[in-house]
């Protein structure tokens, strides 16, 4: 998990039909909030037209390189990906597997801050509606509500610099404090398939950082001609292939790398930008 920076201005869709309906939303609630705060109540339903438009996902998938902002991984050959509410929209639950609570942040649906685009295990499997806040007492419950009070223990990608919070030893994560573990937990970020992916790609980094250490200058060395021979490449091949590894060790740690955090954490000296 990296910071995220948002691109602006916002999709247009979401000032423009966003705004009319939480407008709609707001008068909803303003009518009825002891309505909208019954269990099972739909009334302050979001509209996933407007959140989830082309425009939308297109400029949030941009902005995080095709990653998941909590995961990192790239995803979008095989999936279409979500777009996720930091602050959940519906309703919330306060403890992991908790009841859910009416209303959730209603007013936020469209609110290009609070909107981030990620992996469907990580939204669905993972963190749905689970928003823990530090003292409850402090949620902001309708649009009339002071948000900034409220002290979230999940990490916002946008807000808050993981790096302080997370941390890796080699493939694992590790949480530096209560909410980097709050958010290892709520995201899925130990889950033992995403653990396995990079172990992958760290054992691949490694790779490319020993086959860069070749140059393939006359005379060759031994293991320069063996690594020639035993994958049939020609001089020639050899330095291409190194370069080519070269620069994707000098990239990994880029904002636009899987699993930039995990390097940064492993490989400091790395550039980032």
């Amino acid at each position: 998990m990296i910071k995220v920076t948002k691109s602006q201005p916002a999709p247009a869709i979401l000032a423009r039909r966003g705004t009319r309906h939480v407008r709609q939303l707001e008068k909803l609630q303003e009518a009825n909030p002891a309505a909208c705060q019954a269990p099972d109540n739909t009334i302050l339903h979001s509209r996933d037209g407007i959140y989830n438009d082309t425009t939308v996902k297109d400029q949030l998938r941009k902005d995080q390189h095709k990653k998941c902002c909590y995961c990192e991984s790239l995803f979008t050959a095989t999936s279409y990906g979500d777009v996720e509410h930091f602050r959940p929209k519906a309703g919330y639950q306060q403890e992991w597997e908790g009841p859910l609570h009416k209303p959730g942040y209603y007013w936020l649906a469209y609110e290009w801050s609070n909107l981030f685009f990620s992996c469907q295990l990580c939204n669905q499997e993972y963190k749905g509606n689970y928003f823990p806040l530090r003292n409850q007492a402090a949620r902001a419950q309708s649009h009339a509500e002071v948000l900034s009070l409220e002290q979230p223990l999940l990490l916002d990608p946008t807000q808050d610099d993981p790096e302080k919070h997370l941390t890796f030893v080699r493939d694992a994560i590790k949480g530096l404090d209560d909410r980097g573990e709050e958010s290892i937990r709520a995201f899925g970020l130990d889950r033992p398939d995403l653990i396995k992916s990079r172990i992958e790609h760290l054992k691949g980094l490694r790779q490319m950082y020993m086959l860069g250490r070749f140059t393939f200058n006359l005379p060759l060395s031994n293991p320069e001609q063996e690594f020639l021979d035993a994958l049939k490449l020609s001089v020639a091949e050899g330095r291409e292939a190194a370069e080519e590894a070269r620069q994707i060790w000098q990239e990994a740690a880029l904002d636009s790398a899987e699993y930039a955090g995990m390097v940064r954490a492993n490989f400091d000296y790395l550039p980032r930008h």
